[in-house]
């Protein structure tokens, strides 16, 4: 389902969002495990509805190292046009060390949902919460999740009394005719020998005339270990477009996430023969698309790359065409020494501008040479962004422009990021 955006036209808070301080911190803690917690209260997806909630009450800890993290954020309580008013919202994030035990706990409440837009009645969820666990007990992972309703009551439009209805199981769903569906979200809970992850999805309410879903109370937990020196994060694909006004025409594909601890020194890889690009596609092709990482660390040293490459790529139908063309990025910590990161590893295979082997330096001008309607700018080795400890790179972009329309469109292929954090 496609994710409607925030706006203030959308939404009108009912009360003021609640200032409330943050918990109070404790002293942070290194531990030797990557820590991950977040969550939203409230989301209101697809359907025909001209509005969202947007992610009311959303926090999160980001992968971190250390114990001692209590973040929140609690709203007041929200009218949504087409839904109804959702109640005040509590959510909280928190990484936890006791003894042996290091915990990763995110959770959420909700005092009510009250679904006003049908002509039929009014209905009331009350009580709505998730949470989920993830932790290591001193000999192995753990993880847990709940999600549960309270309360329901239909309050029927005219003459009738107030009726408590059931509160649905995780299997069996409860149907409202003419207003909605309720049920309970889908959860997830797995820990082996390199850690632990706990999902709940907390309560989906289907809403009968425009098939909009509100999504109330998801968590996520995780814990995972051999994160001795510092926490990873960052990402790669083989190919990824966008329009100049942000719209996202083709997603990362295939898209690996850099894993918090590290893959303990494993290659990690997703592959896909053929992505469709579009409108886009009249222009580029792209085949034999594979990402992945590789990163490991010990007491003093974390480091490893991200990378997303293509085997063969073929634009203007035969004019260009480029074969195995790599983004990597690279990132180490040392101790004492600090950290430092490249982009050694991205790389083009054999180039050919029409029929004739060309080299880099001809590609990045081949536009003299060569009439491919669209095509504005061949950049290789795009440097995003760079600091000691993070890199992103882009192997090969192009610049797309559609006169007709006035629009242009951005192709990255092979696309790379990857960050080492020892102080987080």
């Amino acid at each position: 389902m496609r994710t409607l955006a925030l706006s203030a036209a959308s939404v009108a808070v009912v009360g003021a969002v609640l200032a409330v301080p943050a918990p109070s911190q404790a002293a942070l803690t290194n531990t030797d495990f990557g820590l991950f917690a977040s969550g939203f209260g409230t989301r209101v997806t697809g359907g025909s509805l001209p509005a969202n909630s947007g992610d009311l009450g959303y926090q999160t800890i980001g992968c971190t190292r250390k114990a001692g993290h209590n973040v929140s954020n609690n709203t007041a309580g929200a009218k949504v046009p087409g839904v109804g008013t959702i109640g005040a919202t509590t959510t909280r994030q928190r990484t936890i060390k006791s003894g042996s035990m290091v915990k990763s706990i995110s959770e959420h409440k909700i005092a009510d949902v009250v679904l006003d837009n049908s002509p039929l009645g009014k209905v009331t969820v009350e009580g709505l919460s998730s949470v989920s666990q993830a932790w290591w007990d001193g000999k192995g992972y753990k993880s847990d999740s709940k999600s549960k309703i309270a309360h329901i009551v239909l309050d029927p439009a005219g003459p009738g009394r107030k009726v408590d209805l059931p509160v649905p199981g995780r299997d069996k769903p409860l149907v409202i005719p003419g207003i909605a569906t309720i049920g309970i979200g889908n959860i997830v809970e797995r820990a082996n020998a390199d850690g632990a992850h706990a999902y709940a999805n907390g309560v989906w309410i289907k809403l009968h005339g425009t098939d909009s879903e509100v999504i109330v109370g998801r968590s996520r937990a995780e814990i995972n270990g051999q994160a001795f020196s510092a926490v990873f994060n960052g990402f790669s694909n083989s190919v990824d477009a966008s329009a100049l006004n942000g719209l996202v025409k083709v997603g990362k594909n295939p898209l690996t996430n850099a894993g918090c601890a590290g893959t303990k020194g494993k290659l990690k890889t997703k592959s896909i023969g053929h992505v469709p690009l579009g409108e886009v596609g009249d222009i580029v092709d792209v085949k034999g698309l594979t990402s992945g990482q590789r990163s490991n660390q010990t007491k003093t040293t974390a480091g490893g790359y991200t990378f997303g490459e293509v085997a063969n790529v073929n634009i203007g139908d035969g004019a260009i065409r480029i074969e195995a063309i790599r983004a990597q990025a690279n990132a180490k910590f040392v101790k004492g020494k600090g950290s430092t990161t490249s982009i050694s590893g991205t790389k083009f295979g054999d180039i050919y501008i029409g029929d004739r082997k060309a080299s880099l330096a001809q590609l990045e001008s081949a536009l003299s040479r060569v009439d491919i309607p669209g095509l504005a700018k061949i950049e290789t080795k795009v440097v995003v962004e760079r600091s000691k400890n993070l890199v992103e790179v882009v192997a090969l972009r192009l610049t797309l422009l559609d006169g007709a329309k006035g629009t242009k469109t951005v192709v990255n292929i092979g696309h790379a990021k990857f960050k080492v954090n020892a102080n987080k």
